[in-house]
């Protein structure tokens, strides 16, 4: 059974981000997969770990509402089979910070990490909080990864994560970010899209795809899941991906991507959206 509306929560004075009323669908995703996940996957594996790269705060205030909703660290904390690890990680201290106070008032009993830092800097103080697979004891991650824009993530990251046995859902800040900004990242001196997607030959790319009048937030999409694919994860086009839009002018945003090296949970994802997108036309 899929979980369906997000709780609300009371403000308890610790730092809490606005978000627009898009990030509900964002945060149910996270939740509803990692419910499965967990659910499905505790007999297969010896550890389940949860990463969230851009973990935030913990909750967030809906723009123009008085609604405060748990965001995905609080959500996956809160299933009924927990994953036997949770590490989070956020550049900002002080949002850190309120996340670690809001965990330890409820599940002071759960193994988590935190991680202060720039996770594509640091990204080998990540991997070492991630227990180590052998022949003996299995271990699966499911890594939640929400840059609200390009620069904040690099490639090098992923692939480092790939080494392991992990799931992704990334969310792709094509049109917030990328189409909103083609002039810049055009430019020659520009490496923001090569490091956010690690191909080299994006340029050349895009010359053929602007004949083809391709926008280049698809354009940029597109770019990462081909990229995905050469890490031998499941990608069979644009249609795998969300495009989520805004709710008052109906622009499109960013597009929300899961990557699995397994059918099983590819399967897993297509019933997570199906659900989450039937329960957000219930709001």
């Amino acid at each position: 059974m899929m979980l369906d509306k997000l709780p609300v929560v009371e403000n308890d004075g610790l730092i809490t981000p606005e978000v627009g009323f898009w990030a509900e669908y964002k945060y149910r995703l996270v939740w509803n997969y990692a419910k499965v996940f967990s659910l499905s996957m505790k007999a297969k594996w010896d550890s389940l770990v949860y990463i969230d790269l851009f973990a935030g705060a913990g909750h967030s205030k809906i723009k123009g509402t008085s609604r405060i909703i748990p965001s995905s660290p609080l959500l996956v904390l809160d299933l009924p089979n927990r994953f036997n690890k949770y590490i989070y990680c956020d550049i900002d201290g002080e949002k850190l910070e309120a996340l670690k106070q809001r965990i330890n008032r409820k599940y002071s009993s759960v193994d988590v990490s935190y991680v202060e830092d720039d996770v594509n800097e640091n990204i080998h103080n990540i991997f070492s909080h991630i227990p180590i697979h052998n022949r003996n004891f299995k271990v699966l991650s499911f890594c939640f990864i929400d840059p609200y824009r390009m620069k904040n993530l690099h490639f090098q990251t992923i692939k480092k994560l790939s080494e392991k046995f992990v799931d992704f859902l990334v969310l792709i800040p094509s049109y917030m970010d990328a189409h909103r900004n083609l002039i810049y990242y055009i430019n020659e001196s520009n490496s923001t899209i090569e490091d956010f997607t690690g191909s080299v030959k994006w340029r050349e790319n895009w010359l053929l795809a602007e004949k083809e009048r391709i926008k280049f937030g698809t354009f940029v999409a597109g770019v990462f899941g081909e990229e995905m694919e050469k890490l031998k994860y499941i990608y069979s086009g644009l249609s795998d991906m969300d495009l989520v839009r805004s709710h008052d002018k109906n622009l499109p945003l960013y597009h929300l991507s899961f990557f699995s090296r397994h059918k099983l949970g590819y399967k897993f994802w297509k019933e997570t959206q199906t659900y989450s997108n039937d329960q957000l036309d219930l709001l």
